[in-house]
């Protein structure tokens, strides 16, 4: 019975290959579809689950309750790890971690600037499960100045030789033994370390400051016993902060509550937090995605749906001939159920070539690394080959029972398919289901496209075309900075170069200041600038004047603060706040107060991330912390100019490499995931309009199949082409205006809420959403008028011998 069936079914899909290739081929690509974005949910998903008690472990984040600002940090104090283990007893396990970035690394010739590099307390290694490829974890981090590498770090510095014992220079100081690579996780992890270095070089360089309980600039690890219960623990934790760190931090006018972040969690849910690494995931990217798994699989399947419905018109009378024969409505069911979990077999044996045909091409668009690997992933693949049987169930389910239900008679008279042509009302559902969810992706890719090209050309603040920036490097080079600028200007094709401690889109001290009359101290962003740094970069001031030569009161008394600045301190117009008194605790001499007045307000300009809402700022020049170079060059010659800079570095910082960075490439990158998402889902954006519009050519062929005799009627009567075309697209318009009217509101209130997330945002407008409607629309005349005039130029004469 089973072979017969089969039989049947193959007999079936040969005899109408155009309506099969369509059912197949919309499925396939469903399918292929979805196991892409699986995969994509799977490794996002998948961090940091391998470690031995992850459902124990967690990062504890720091919100900082200052009096201007509330704000939820990564970085916690570095007291507070061995202050939890010490006097809290749930926890097994702590470790502080640092982030030195831009450490010079040197092995014999091999020189580079290194941004993932750690300095840890040993426990770290125990409480993230990172297992060594060579040296002991038990004792690797216990000696001092002793250094993990990375297998890709080792591989860069060693070659293929084991590193154990060999011995690396840190920023031409610190000599550090290398005890130990670590071994490529199991699972992807938040934790991207090229190096960790025991914490005993984090003694020697930070000394009394470890002791600074206001010093956030540490990520905090724990891992809790067994059985203890997260809830309860904060509560506990809660209660030892206001009794015990509270105290410690009310003179500064600060004030912290922590809390836990699940480790597992970090990856994809520490969007919200402030310094954190910025190589992160968005869960928001993985709800959209599975959304759209799921959108697609719909329309794959309506697509079925709707074509097995509107074919099964055609076997009308083989239902009835079966049944007058004494076949069984059940066995019929079973019949049509198979063929159609066949079909989805079969497009699922091709989604599995196509996965793997266009994977490198999405890792290389999504900068993910994702994989399907048979050997690894057999038992994926065969749960998926199994859930695909239910999608089979459910696109057959109706189309089966709808066959069978066929009353011999009425089918063997004709009726049923002298009036198949029309849409029944659930063909007309699906339809109308398909170009909703159509239209809604259309207007969100807009919607996407123009948040993202708002973001990029956004009016910064500040000019950074043809901006470069780089470090100074050396005792020389920085104590002499203003001889280097004035060799740099020698260049002809270098036309402004200034120092600073700061940079926009990279480095900002976070420091405090006061003033008059103020009983607190104040948090605020904080530049050190040469006199040239505005001019420099095109800052404009909004009132007063930039810092000039022409007064010998700026360096020793003169700040500028930004428009935010004035505004969040209440400081009454940005004229009103020039000639404020100001009070900074000097870094170089911490018991020095610089003491000086507001000398102008600059326009606000994004220094940090462009997603970032702007923070008051102050600058003031202060030479002694300058370590940044930035210089603005002619937009001919680029590389010779480079070559040029390179020769002048290496006059006064022979033995460090020249590195640089171009102000509006670091600004790109801000952006550079959101962009590769955005382009990610356009794609499968467009394949699903791509699927809905294979499902409606399929209905559109059939149509104009079963009123062949009457179209040709019409043409032997008079009709013209465009009329033939306006009949047979007349009811698929009506249905798609109304998915129009359905999915506008869904596109805008999932939009909505989708550029909440962003600091600075487009407004929605509604040509948006009617573009997007005449887009679906567009397409899906075209779709439809493929087969329109195919039937309309067709020979009247042909239509009509049979009569």
């Amino acid at each position: 019975m089973i072979t017969h069936y089969l039989k049947l079914a193959f007999r079936n899909l040969f005899r109408h290959k155009f309506y099969s290739f369509l059912n197949i081929a919309g499925l396939a690509i469903g399918m292929a579809c979805c196991l892409l974005i699986f995969l994509y949910v799977r490794t996002s998903l998948g961090y940091d689950t391998h470690h031995q008690h992850a459902n124990d472990i967690y990062r504890i984040v720091a919100e900082d309750k200052n009096v201007e600002r509330e704000k939820l940090l990564a970085f916690t104090t570095p007291m507070l790890a061995p202050t939890l283990l010490k006097n809290l007893p749930e926890v097994e396990q702590a470790a502080r971690l640092i982030i030195m970035p831009g450490s010079l690394v040197e092995y014999e010739q091999n020189r580079f600037y290194e941004d993932n590099f750690y300095l840890a307390d040993s426990s770290i290694l125990q409480i993230l499960n990172l297992r060594l490829r060579y040296g002991d974890a038990r004792t690797a981090l216990h000696t001092p100045n002793s250094v993990l590498l990375s297998e890709a770090t080792a591989q860069k510095y060693f070659g293929s030789e084991n590193p154990v014992g060999k011995t690396i220079s840190l920023d031409k100081e610190a000599k550090l033994t290398v005890t130990g690579v670590l071994a490529k996780p199991t699972t992807p992890t938040h934790l991207k370390a090229d190096f960790i270095a025991s914490f005993s070089l984090a003694r020697s360089l930070f000394q009394e400051r470890l002791q600074d309980w206001t010093w956030q600039q540490f990520y905090t690890y724990i891992r809790l016993k067994n059985n203890t219960s997260r809830q309860e623990f904060e509560a506990k934790l809660a209660d030892f902060t206001q009794k015990v760190v509270d105290p410690l931090t009310r003179s500064e006018n600060t004030q912290y509550v922590f809390h836990l972040q699940p480790v597992k969690h970090i990856y994809l849910r520490s969007a919200h937090l402030e310094y954190d690494q910025p190589n992160r995931g968005n869960i928001n990217y993985v709800y959209a995605f599975a959304i759209i798994a799921v959108f697609i699989l719909v329309i794959a399947c309506f697509n079925f749906m709707n074509l097995s419905t509107a074919r099964s018109l055609k076997r009308a009378k083989e239902v009835g001939v079966r049944k007058v024969i004494g076949a069984q409505k059940s066995q019929l069911i079973g019949q049509y159920l198979g063929e159609s979990i066949l079909m989805t077999l079969l497009a699922f044996v091709l989604a599995i070539p196509l996965v793997k045909l266009v994977l490198p091409f999405f890792n290389a668009l999504s900068g993910e690394f994702l994989h399907l690997h048979f050997s690894k992933d057999l038992p994926v693949i065969v749960g998926l080959l199994v859930l695909s049987i239910p999608v089979g169930v459910l696109a057959g389910l109706y189309p089966a029972f709808f066959l069978s239900s066929f009353r011999p008679i009425t089918v063997l008279k004709s009726n049923t398919t002298a009036n198949g042509y029309r849409l029944s009302s659930l063909r007309q559902g699906l339809v109308v289901i398909q170009f909703v969810i159509s239209v809604v992706l259309i207007a969100a890719t807009a919607i996407v496209y123009r948040q993202l090209n708002y973001l990029q050309n956004k009016d910064l603040g500040f000019n950074k075309e043809q901006t470069l920036v780089f470090r100074m490097e050396g005792t020389r080079m920085q104590q002499a900075y203003e001889q280097f600028k004035t060799e740099l200007l020698r260049n002809p094709n270098v036309l402004a170069a200034t120092a600073s401690y700061g940079e926009p889109g990279g480095v900002a001290a976070g420091e405090t200041i006061r003033l008059r009359g103020d009983k607190n101290d104040r948090y605020i962003n904080m530049f050190a600038v040469d006199y040239d740094y505005l001019p420099v970069l095109n800052m404009q001031m909004v009132a007063g004047r930039p810092f000039s030569r022409k007064f010998k009161t700026d360096e020793k008394q003169g700040f500028i603060l930004n428009e935010t600045a004035v505004k969040e301190f209440n400081l009454g117009t940005p004229e009103q706040v020039i000639g404020k008194e100001i009070f900074w605790d000097e870094w170089e001499a911490p018991n020095q107060v610089k003491n000086g007045k507001v000398v102008g307000v600059v326009k606000d300009f994004h220094f940090k991330t462009i997603q970032q809402k702007i923070e008051p700022l102050v600058m003031h020049v202060y030479p002694a912390a300058f370590t940044w170079m930035t210089v603005r060059i002619r937009p001919t010659n680029i590389s010779a100019t480079l070559a040029d800079l390179e020769k002048t570095w290496r006059t006064m910082a022979p033995e460090y490499p020249f590195t640089y960075h171009f102000l509006d490439e670091s600004f790109g990158k801000m952006i550079a995931k959101e962009h590769k998402m955005s382009q990610v889902f356009t794609i499968f954006s467009g394949l699903a309009i791509f699927i809905a519009c294979l499902g409606l050519l399929g209905l559109v062929a059939f149509a104009a199949q079963q009123r062949t005799k009457e179209i040709g009627i019409r043409k032997v009567l008079g009709a013209s082409v465009p009329q033939i075309m306006l009949l047979l697209s007349r009811d698929f318009t009506k249905l798609i205006l109304i998915a129009i009217v359905i999915a506008c509101p869904i596109a805008w209130y999932g939009m909505n809420k989708w550029l909440q997330n962003f600091a600075y945002r487009i407004d929605i407008n509604w040509w948006v959403f009617g573009l997007a409607g005449m887009g679906a629309l567009l397409i899906a005349l075209l779709t439809v008028s493929f087969q329109a005039i195919k039937a309309a130029v067709a020979n009247p004469v042909n239509a009509l011998r049979s009569e």
